[in-house]
């Protein structure tokens, strides 16, 4: 499983608690009802009352949204299309890469995807815990932010455990482009296979276009039209790189 072009997440780590579902844009203007609230009060209130709906419905359903029935997936997808006309965040893929990382940093944990594939975590009759990871930034501009951030996507069942690098630069406002850079599988802690790929290779590249962002949910369109939403969770190896940076006393950017 892994994220990409390939549109699917490569599994590893914790499960979160379930929260979240697909992403779409709800059209709206201001003063115009989304899911039963009008986007005056676009305000706390309104974006809590619509969160709040989108993880009750979630975590109402199977883990990761896998095995979902239509209704269902109507039920949990209209809600999360409300939520993101309530998207707090200006200019999000720009905001992701900007110091101190406050929407990167950490682990955030799968709980919804529509897709059918390993981006849901889906191995066999089984269903992986699905993490994404933030491990750090590449190419500091002249402003001091960051240009590249790289992050692991995992996924975890027992013993086995994959990991699939890549790196995320800003497109535009609200697009990232990815490129995938290496992949790793082990069971009980032992590596059993590693790949690097090849930046121009098929499958390589991809695109998100964040659809909603908190410090404590993301939601993501992946390029294959495939949505993800992750919440953040306790940090994969109980320390988030910012957090190990600072206890090292490095300077991160």
């Amino acid at each position: 499983a892994a994220i990409g072009q390939a549109g699917a997440f490569c599994p590893a780590a914790t499960h979160p608690t379930r929260c979240m579902t697909r992403a779409g844009r709800a059209a709206s203007s201001p003063g115009r009802p989304v899911g039963g609230l009008c986007m005056e009060q676009a305000g706390g209130e309104g974006t809590a009352t619509a969160k709040k709906a989108f993880l009750d419905a979630a975590m109402a359903g199977p883990k990761n949204g896998v095995g979902c029935s239509a209704e269902q997936r109507a039920e949990i997808e209209g809600k999360l299309n409300a939520l993101c006309a309530f998207n707090p965040t200006k200019e999000p893929a720009y905001a992701l890469l900007r110091p101190p990382f406050t929407y990167f940093d950490g682990t955030y944990g799968l709980v919804y995807t529509n897709t059918t594939g390993g981006s849901s975590g889906k191995l066999g009759p089984f269903v992986l815990d699905v993490t994404q990871t933030f491990e750090g930034i590449r190419d500091i501009d002249q402003m001091g932010f960051s240009r590249r951030g790289i992050f692991s996507n995992g996924g975890s069942l027992g013993p086995l455990q994959t990991a699939l690098r890549a790196r995320c630069e800003a497109k535009t406002e609200s697009k990232l482009n990815i490129v995938f850079e290496d992949m790793s599988i082990s069971l009980f802690g032992i590596p059993v296979m590693s790949k690097k790929f090849d930046p121009n290779g098929k499958g390589t590249k991809g695109s998100w276009d964040l659809r909603y962002m908190d410090e404590d949910l993301k939601v993501i369109r992946t390029n294959a039209g495939n949505v993800l939403a992750l919440q953040k969770v306790s940090p994969l190896g109980g320390e988030s790189y910012m957090d190990k940076q600072k206890r090292i006393g490095s300077q991160p950017y």
